[in-house]
């Protein structure tokens, strides 16, 4: 998947097609960096009505390729990298969203597998009854 980032991308946009690749996962972007493998912390999350180049330290058109097979501190380095912006994925286990923090050493597919594993577990379905929650 291709996410192509505009003068009028909204992180909802982009929020809206990372879910639909991995509903398990979500991503959120801080006004604050985290370190690698840890979490945000002391920052705050921006509002889902944001345009990203207006948050965006290099604001320019630009495309953030995201294949299952990436790292999730890739992704979020890629972020880092071209736009200057510090994105954190969460990953669902349950009710809850957690920072993957700690495991970005996981690949986009592994994270989604694990949310939806932890998730049908809590919830005491198989894995492929949970999809069915979000």
């Amino acid at each position: 998947m291709n996410i192509i980032i505009t003068e009028t991308t909204t992180i909802s946009e982009v929020q809206k097609m990372f879910h639909q690749a991995y509903p398990f996962l979500k991503l959120e972007f801080s006004d604050k960096p985290h370190a690698e493998g840890a979490p945000t912390l002391n920052g705050h999350w921006y509002d889902p009505v944001f345009r990203l180049r207006t948050i965006s330290k290099r604001p320019h058109d630009a495309v953030i390729n995201i294949h299952p097979w990436i790292r999730t501190g890739e992704l979020e380095q890629q972020f880092l990298n071209e736009f200057g912006l510090y994105p954190q994925v969460f990953r669902r286990e349950g009710e809850r969203w957690i920072q993957t923090a700690g495991t970005d050493i996981f690949t986009l597919d592994e994270q989604n597998c694990i949310g939806k594993n932890l998730s049908a577990r809590m919830y005491g379905e198989s894995p492929t009854a949970s999809a069915n929650l979000l």
